[in-house]
């Protein structure tokens, strides 16, 4: 300090201080960012534990002689700061890593991250739902009274469906999207990312695609190709991927959890149409696959592990009832298939087929449910289930006969759905079909009164007519626009 002036020293300790105070203040603020990032993620770190809400071995059975550990909690920051794209990226491959683990299949190597925005997604969503055409199932449950008859059929609501969804697996180059813009994540946003990456895991593994588009190995090549087969098909992927997502949160064995986790992949995944939006029997519909095909898969695993999971792909479920009742899927008995005659004689040249299909165990209670005041009998009529056909034919004017003829496993079983849907009919349409007159049936097919007893029940109004008959263990359904149609084809149906 030699050859300066007491004023010169001050001025340069002054100076020193001011640096010393700067960097310190520096060094506080850049330690107080990265605990900030690193206490905002619900997504793993490569150094830190796989996920605030399980340990690295999710799902893992517990050593007895080690205890568990509880979580411990996580801050809330002051101010959210989201991750970056590189941080994003690297977060989902250990995700991915960590989740190989839980569900026991080789982990995705490589796969890219793309960070769309929201519109994007929906284009996307508009582009996919082009190719597939999931519309086309809301015809069949019209006609079963499930949901309002609309015509034309509703596009998918993409731009409701984008705001809800976090991510996407898109099998055409096993790309991961992450919506672009939606600030840091949340614990919810970690699940529905795992949920997304469960469908990498399928398709690395079982080469399926993610359920929605045909897969490049026939999955369905198992079964016959009908509303039916579809729904459990789609019961076998996405409760696999919700029981995945559940042991890697470890609330596997929590009921209500896994419902949830449920209901936030559902939102997620299956398109929605803004004119069903309050429609009870319609969400019943979009939660089968993940609710019912959870407990599905659960039961598959309590058997045998994730290699009895495994197997299932090989042997898939070909009908809901299997997936509502898993010791029937270890059965493996084929849906029986009653004949329904061509009904050209019957109904004229006009009339041309133009539906024929299997609706199932979990359409046909829930076709009795919407229409009967007790929902626990309705499904009590529907059990037992061992095949249906389902044909819908229509003249040039719009006119429509339905003729629906469903086996069941005992002649009781046939009896109970036959008394149930004895109360549904009069309800069905509005204003309610009542009991045709003998005479008037005696008149239009032109039999002795004695051989009505044969013809079945009888119903007609000014919204049209229907006729439920059983013989033995098969019970025939048939609608149609008026008394005489619907009397004509029960002369040549069996």
């Amino acid at each position: 300090m030699r050859g300066f002036t007491p004023r010169q020293r001050l001025i340069l300790a002054l100076m020193a201080t001011a640096v010393v105070v700067v960097f310190g203040m520096l060094a506080y603020a850049v330690t107080t960012t990265m605990r900030q990032l690193a206490a905002l993620s619900p997504l793993p770190s490569p150094q830190g534990p796989a996920s605030p809400l399980e340990s690295p071995t999710a799902g893992a059975e517990a050593s007895p002689t080690e205890p568990t550990a509880s979580p411990m909690a996580v801050p809330t920051p002051t101010r959210a700061v989201p991750l970056s794209q590189i941080q994003s990226a690297r977060a989902v491959h250990e995700v991915a890593r960590i989740l190989a683990r839980v569900r026991d299949l080789p982990p995705v190597e490589q796969f890219p991250v793309s960070f769309p925005s929201e519109r994007e997604i929906a284009l996307y969503l508009l582009q996919r739902y082009g190719d597939i055409q999931p519309q086309e199932a809301l015809s069949l449950y019209g006609l079963l009274g499930l949901v309002p008859r609309l015509d034309p059929l509703p596009l998918p609501d993409v731009t409701a469906q984008a705001a809800r969804v976090f991510s996407l697996y898109v099998p055409a180059g096993r790309q991961i999207l992450l919506v672009a813009g939606r600030g840091p994540a949340t614990p919810d946003d970690e699940l529905a990312l795992v949920h997304t990456l469960a469908h990498a895991l399928q398709d690395n593994a079982f080469l399926l695609g993610d359920g929605a588009e045909p897969p490049r190995v026939p999955l369905t090549a198992a079964c016959r190709p009908t509303a039916d087969a579809a729904l459990a098909l789609r019961a076998l992927l996405e409760g696999d991927a919700v029981l995945t997502t559940a042991r890697y949160a470890g609330v596997d064995s929590d009921p209500q959890e896994v419902d949830r986790l449920a209901r936030l992949a559902a939102g997620a995944e299956e398109p929605s149409y803004a004119p069903l939006s309050n429609i009870a029997t319609f969400e019943e519909i979009r939660l089968f696959p993940y609710r019912d095909g959870a407990r599905f898969v659960a039961a598959l695993y309590a058997d045998g592990g994730w290699a009895a999971v495994n197997r299932a792909y090989a042997a898939p479920p070909c009908t809901t009832q299997e997936v509502l009742h898993p010791e029937r899927y270890r059965d493996r008995r084929p849906p029986l298939e009653p004949a329904v005659p061509d009904l050209t004689a019957a109904l004229g040249k006009s009339w041309k087929l133009v539906r024929r299909d299997t609706v199932g165990e979990f359409l046909v209670g829930l076709h009795l449910a919407a229409y009967l005041d007790d929902d626990e009998a309705a499904r009590r009529a529907a059990d037992g289930w061992a095949g249906d056909t389902f044909t819908l034919w229509e003249d040039g004017t719009g006119r429509q006969v339905i003729v629906w003829r469903l086996a069941w496993e005992t002649r009781d079983e046939a009896v109970e759905f036959e008394r149930a849907y004895h109360l549904l009919v009069p309800r069905f349409r509005t204003p309610p079909l009542v009991a045709a007159d003998p005479k008037d049936l005696q008149k239009l097919l032109n039999v002795p009164a004695p051989s009505l007893n044969g013809r079945g029940a009888f119903w007609s109004g000014p919204t049209g007519a229907a006729c439920v008959q059983r013989t033995g263990r098969v019970v025939t359904v048939i609608w149609g626009p008026d008394l005489e149609t619907v009397a004509s084809v029960t002369l040549v149906v069996p």
